[in-house]
């Protein structure tokens, strides 16, 4: 049990974690309460966005300072909170599997504001993505599908950053999808769906099995927790925020782990357009790419 969490720790963080910061106030604070809140109400409205079963506030979210985490048992208004030592060292984005239950662990408010000032990310947003990593173990068993061959984060961006061929069929694979960002985009969405499927079909005869499994992962893992933040942000925040936030560099490679976060929301926006009921019978066993290849060609 233990392996498995550090698994989780290491392949479902959001990538932040830091140390140093340390607040006075005790308890269930009034900031890490509206934050809460703030997704308590979002999901009246927005639901589960066609996922059966994901519900962000199911799952118990742990603010923590790096030293104590505050367990919030969140019940339709009603809070059950508790205290503990930190079950991660530094500040973290991520999930934690305690016995038979997935918990969300997220910094306090007070510190994530501090770090997060330039970015103007909120907190509530990091809830909604971690609470769907942990509805993807709880509900779709995602965690048996990492085995000693899947490729950690580090070691698989440097494959793939420094193959100048498949990073220019990415980069392609990029720019097909992110038409699907274009406000005044007028193509074909089979078209657009066809020639995506061509360019990642050419890529994966370019790479490992290893690698492709690797990718594919990422992109099907973490894309689609990007893609359902960023729905949750476009309902708080107004759709220049959306489209600043998530669109507008969605198109662009980046070195690292991060393109998988844009790349997968663009699949996830493709198979929308594709078939709007695409989510009702998904269960994270089979890749985005299949997906797509099967409405594609309908």
């Amino acid at each position: 049990m233990k392996k498995l969490g550090y698994i989780i720790y290491s392949l479902f963080g959001a990538g932040l974690v830091l140390t140093g910061f340390m607040t006075t106030e005790k308890g269930f604070k009034e900031n890490d309460r509206t934050e809460l809140d703030r997704v308590a109400e979002d999901y009246k409205e927005l639901g589960d966005m066609g996922f059966k079963g994901f519900c962000p506030t199911d799952y118990k979210v742990a603010f923590s300072s790096g030293e104590k985490d505050i367990v919030v048992d969140y019940n339709d208004g009603d809070y059950k909170v508790s205290e503990r030592d930190a079950v991660y060292e530094g500040l973290v984005g991520s999930i934690y599997q305690n016995g038979d239950e997935f918990e969300v662990v997220v910094p306090e408010y007070d510190t994530w504001i501090s770090i997060q000032a330039g970015s103007g990310e909120q907190l509530s947003s990091v809830i909604w993505h971690e609470s769907f990593h942990a509805y993807q173990n709880e509900y779709c068993k995602l965690y048996d599908k990492v085995d000693s061959a899947m490729l950690g984060e580090t070691e698989l961006s440097s494959e793939v950053d420094n193959n100048a061929e498949a990073k220019r069929l990415y980069e392609k694979e990029l720019q097909i999808l992110g038409q699907l960002a274009d406000e005044e985009n007028s193509c074909d969405i089979h078209e657009i769906a066809l020639e995506y499927i061509s360019v990642a079909e050419e890529r994966d005869n370019l790479l490992t099995d290893e690698i492709n499994r690797s990718e594919a992962f990422y992109e099907m893992m973490e894309g689609s927790a990007y893609y359902v933040e960023s729905h949750a942000v476009r309902y708080e925040n107004g759709e220049q925020v959306y489209r600043n936030n998530y669109l507008e560099s969605a198109a662009e490679y980046k070195n690292g782990n991060s393109k998988y976060y844009s790349h997968g929301m663009l699949e996830c926006m493709l198979l929308d357009e594709l078939n709007p009921e695409w989510k009702d019978s998904y269960s994270f066993d089979r890749t985005l790419d299949e997906v797509i290849e099967e409405y594609a060609v309908k």
